[in-house]
């Protein structure tokens, strides 16, 4: 109805105030039909925290609502009257950026950026783009729902535009694998991997478009943002075929922390600003030697040391020191090892990583971690780089890598369960056996654990922990039983005599391995295991916290939280007079 009297009213609004000024009235007032329908559609929902109306598109996607909400367009201060201010405010902010002494007429094409045509070779200084994360976001198909209203609101203008059904799916620069499953006939495997080799396709023949339009001394810009490992190899890999080469990296906090975008997850909260520029002709074969590999990581860790004194979270500088070691990378047209076997970006990223990861530990840990198993070392870097107890599995595969476990490894392990895509580790509480294990079969342990009986107990039994165990395969599992007495003896001081007893037994000391452990985790603690009286399904952290000083000497970080400021009035105490400071601490304490 709302389109149909736009539509009846555009007449009079053109004869009222002119064709241009009336085509721009139109144009925001179809803005703002489409602003209401993004609140007041089957997929818009009830927000509790701010009395309010969920937009469709709260997430980046078609997500189900258990409850819907309507907004009614005729309240003042709501409906179509705040869709309205809304767009208005955003319009007069947007026309704000635009204002020049000098302004100059700009040419607004839609087309693909893998043909430039109207562009002539060598004729742009500067090209800035934002291309599509990969899987991040659909465009396409969350476009197509404004798409429709506008065809009616504003198709008039340019029928060339809205000439189709829906939006352009199949020529979308992104990864999308149910697009590439042949109507079901091809693997999820397949078809992922069709997706990911489509994607880089097109981002090699745009930026190989890019470079052709771009002038000897011109600058490419490409704003880009993942988690994932495998979507900046594409990234990086599309650049490099395209022939350019990458010259600075600027990552810039761009995500709220408040999203729901980003809210529950370990994310990036940073857009890194890859600069680019041609890589001149014929620069050659490079080698992937002991030596460009040192650069690599000297790079790599400078950057996460730059990146946290600018105030970026462990995720940003982890992703951040990619773009150095490409640097060092793409100087080349091709990097090999001294075989001649060819050498992805990816074997780049994985040194970048594996330096930002080290770099981390030696922060948590003065002393070292050296003769810490791999397990203990996952655990820390997952707590202190990821912050999360859940997460995707190509960041599991990249902190693993660092330590020299692969995911399935580490699930064997007993450190972590895996569910399609996602990782959860496990708590102390999760690893708990049942029984504690006799000496004879921890013995066996080492070799495929068998009882004295000469019956087979299940390895995943065997690499579980009890706090009664003669002895413990890793330091972690050591932390992991040290908890497990403190919080199963109730805590306090019997949950310390408890674990005295265990650290005198095993003969664990101040420069032991298990303690060095347990003083890193505590430092890379987030912030919500780290409260008082807060139920959380990793208590341990709290333990160690308490055990450090008693067990090992080692004073643990202060974890009191910062009370809230308080504003009082002063009160007279007797005709008009003001309580002293000393008078004012004495009636507190009375």
């Amino acid at each position: 109805m709302l389109v149909e009297e736009l539509r009846k009213l555009r007449p009079q609004i053109v004869e009222s105030e002119g064709e241009d000024l009336g085509e721009g009235i139109l144009h925001l007032l179809a803005f703002v039909l489409d602003k209401f329908g993004n609140h007041n559609a089957m997929l818009a929902s009830w927000d509790p925290t701010t009395n309010g109306i969920r937009s469709v598109f709260d997430r980046h996607g078609y997500s189900f609502k258990p409850a819907w909400a309507e907004m009614a367009p005729c309240n003042s201060g709501s409906g179509l009257d705040w869709a309205i201010d809304n767009v208005l405010t955003a319009y007069e902010e947007i026309a704000k950026l635009c204002k020049d002494s000098q302004p100059e007429s700009v040419e607004i094409t839609l087309g693909s950026a893998t043909n430039l045509a109207h562009l002539a070779d060598g004729s742009v200084t500067a090209v800035v783009v934002d291309p599509p994360y990969a899987d991040n976001v659909q465009y396409s198909e969350l476009a197509d729902f404004f798409y429709v209203w506008l065809k009616r609101t504003q198709g008039h203008r340019r029928p060339e535009w809205f000439s189709t059904y829906l939006c352009e799916h199949d020529e979308e620069a992104v990864v999308n694998v149910s697009r590439h499953r042949d109507n079901g006939r091809l693997p999820a495997g397949e078809a992922r991997a069709a997706a990911h080799a489509f994607y880089q396709k097109l981002m090699t023949e745009t930026f190989t478009e890019c470079r052709r339009i771009l002038r000897d001394d011109g600058v490419l810009t490409v704003m880009f943002t993942h988690k994932k490992q495998q979507a900046w190899e594409h990234l990086f890999t599309s650049l490099i075929r395209s022939g350019f080469l990458i010259t600075a990296t600027w990552p810039v906090k761009t995500e709220s922390e408040h999203s729901l975008h980003q809210a529950r997850k370990n994310a990036a909260q940073s857009t890194v600003l890859l600069v680019a520029r041609k890589r001149p002709a014929g620069s050659g074969a490079g080698y992937f030697n002991a030596e460009m590999q040192a650069e690599i990581r000297e790079r790599a860790r400078a950057a996460a040391d730059r990146l946290q004194r600018e105030g970026l979270n462990p995720v940003d500088q982890l992703v951040g020191s990619f773009g150095p070691a490409i640097e060092v990378y793409s100087r080349y047209d091709e990097v090999r090892l001294d075989t001649g076997e060819p050498v992805g970006v990816d074997r780049a990223i994985d040194e970048a990583s594996d330096a930002v990861s080290q770099w981390r530990i030696e922060q948590l840990a003065a002393r070292g971690l050296a003769d810490v198993e791999p397990e203990g070392r996952f655990a820390l870097l997952c707590w202190d780089v990821l912050g999360a107890a859940e997460f995707r599995f190509n960041e599991a595969k990249l902190l693993g890598h660092a330590v020299g476990m692969d995911v399935d490894t580490l699930v064997g392990a007993g450190l972590v369960t895996k569910s399609g895509d996602k990782i959860q580790m496990l708590s102390v509480k999760d690893r708990r056996r049942k029984q504690p294990l006799e000496p004879a079969e921890v013995i066996e342990t080492m070799f495929g654990p068998v009882t004295k009986s000469g019956k087979r107990k299940r390895k995943g039994d065997v690499l579980m922990v009890h706090p009664n165990d003669p002895q413990f395969r890793t330091a972690l599992d050591a932390c992991h039983a040290l908890a497990l007495r403190y919080l199963e003896a109730g805590g306090g001081k019997s949950g310390i005599g408890s674990t005295k007893a265990l650290v005198r037994q095993q003969g664990w000391k101040n420069e032991s391995s298990v303690a060095r452990l347990m003083a890193a985790l505590v430092e890379a603690a987030p912030p919500a295991l780290r409260k008082e009286g807060v139920k959380n399904r990793f208590p341990e952290f709290r333990a160690w916290h308490e055990l450090l000083e008693p067990l090992f000497e080692i004073a643990p970080p202060d974890w009191t939280e910062p009370a809230a400021p308080q504003f009082g009035l002063a009160f007279p105490a007797q005709e008009g007079e003001l309580l002293s400071d000393e008078e004012g601490e004495e009636e507190e304490e009375e």
